[in-house]
């Protein structure tokens, strides 16, 4: 990413239309929040319904999403990312998924939520856990 950000310097491109932001960094103290779903269908890493879903969720305990971190990730690589990207807290949206960890909770799907409004109650449950956990 450096030499490109070198070459369109080079080219007199205003730095504010490309990163400058060195790729060998990391972060120094843990995300505060991740939020991971297990599957990429009506992800909340693209705009619509789910997303605009995610969005009420999150302002809902306090939270938008320049405060978090949003992840699109296979089950199987879940264990290796959240190492390689430690968080105060985790929530994953995918009911199946269960966890013993205190920091790391689960609950439904936005896409989900929209399709059964049953699940709200449940879902706020799991909201409100993050809220205190986060405190």
């Amino acid at each position: 990413m450096q030499s490109r950000n070198d070459y369109l310097e080079a080219l007199g491109i205003p730095d504010f239309l490309y990163s400058k932001v060195d790729s060998t960094s990391s972060i120094s103290s843990p995300l505060s929040i991740m939020v991971l779903e297990l599957s990429s269908k009506d992800s909340f890493c693209e705009a619509g319904n789910t997303r605009d879903l995610l969005v009420k969720m999150l302002a809902s305990i306090g939270l938008d999403l320049n405060s978090v971190h949003l992840a699109s990730i296979e089950k199987s690589n879940l264990d290796i990312f959240i190492a390689d990207n430690p968080a105060q807290v985790v929530l994953v949206m995918d009911s199946t998924f269960k966890s013993d960890k205190s920091s790391l909770f689960s609950t439904y799907h936005p896409r989900d939520v929209i399709k059964d409004s049953h699940l709200k109650r449940e879902t706020w449950e799991i909201l409100k856990k993050v809220k205190q956990c986060l405190k």
